[in-house]
């Protein structure tokens, strides 16, 4: 059995962190593991194992003729029996699939807001899930929700499981070993790091050594802006520290004492 990871980028999230760690551990299991990335690279590329069976496609667009061809002819030449598609990418999976006919769709869904199924558009979804062999769900409500609304009649709950991490250490924290806090998620609103900052300035009146490390990527854009300009405000710039996308996280665990989440949702188990 051949078998492809499909994944938009590469940077640190779930699905992405997920999708190379399927195509690391599946190398001794099946014949081929493969992974194509359509539109972005990042930090993950380092921890991709074997890079003679990856792909990357530099898509530009939505229908990107040539991304989409690169992706027919290397499923046809390395023989590819499945596609495991995560989030998005299952759009570009079902277009591939009608020029592989053969070709079989597995569908990861690593929606984070599970919490508020009822707010999902889902009518492209619905309709391509005809195409889908089997859909795998990160929690029991995607799970729930999958075989109550799409097309796919196998549905399967799995949980995101973490293979070890051997990058090299090269992250050094601010503050004092025993008194760091760590958030580790990548700077989007989703994550509410604004509720999170707030409550460690309530926090570290009483516990002044105490210190706040966020570690994930940066977007640098409009709500990373106002993170930075809410610690200037609340006068934190020595406790609160951000990192951006790190490698190293074992690395940078093990250096801190609590770690914590503020997400308003989170696609958990």
């Amino acid at each position: 059995m051949k078998i492809l990871q499909l994944i938009d980028s590469l940077d640190a999230g779930g699905a992405e962190r997920m999708a190379v760690n399927l195509a690391n551990g599946l190398i001794n299991v099946v014949d081929a593991s493969h992974l194509c990335v359509t539109r972005k690279e990042g930090i993950l590329k380092q921890s991709i194992n074997d890079l003679n069976y990856y792909l990357f496609l530099e898509k530009t667009g939505k229908f990107d003729i040539k991304a989409i061809s690169s992706l027919i002819s290397y499923v046809k030449k390395n023989e590819i029996d499945i596609i495991h598609a995560h989030s998005t990418s299952f759009f570009m999976a079902t277009i591939v699939k009608r020029f592989v006919p053969e070709l079989k769709i597995v569908w990861h869904d690593h929606y984070g807001k599970s919490e508020e199924l009822h707010q999902r558009d889902f009518k492209v979804l619905k309709f391509f899930s005809k195409s889908f062999t089997h859909i795998i769900s990160v929690n029991e409500q995607l799970k729930t929700w999958a075989t109550k609304t799409l097309h796919c009649k196998k549905v399967t709950y799995l949980e995101n499981f973490a293979l070890p991490d051997n990058h090299k250490p090269e992250t050094s924290l601010h503050g004092k070993n025993d008194f760091r806090m760590i958030c580790l998620a990548n700077l989007r609103p989703q994550k509410d790091h604004f509720n999170l900052i707030r409550a460690f300035k309530k926090v570290s009146v009483t516990h002044d050594l105490w210190t706040l490390h966020l570690v994930g990527k940066d977007f640098e854009d409009t709500y990373s802006d106002e993170i930075k300009s809410l610690i200037n405000e609340l006068k934190l710039e020595e406790k609160v520290y951000i990192y951006g996308s790190r490698p190293d996280v074992n690395n940078i665990l093990s250096q801190c004492k609590i770690g914590v989440l503020s997400s308003k949702s989170e696609g958990l188990p």
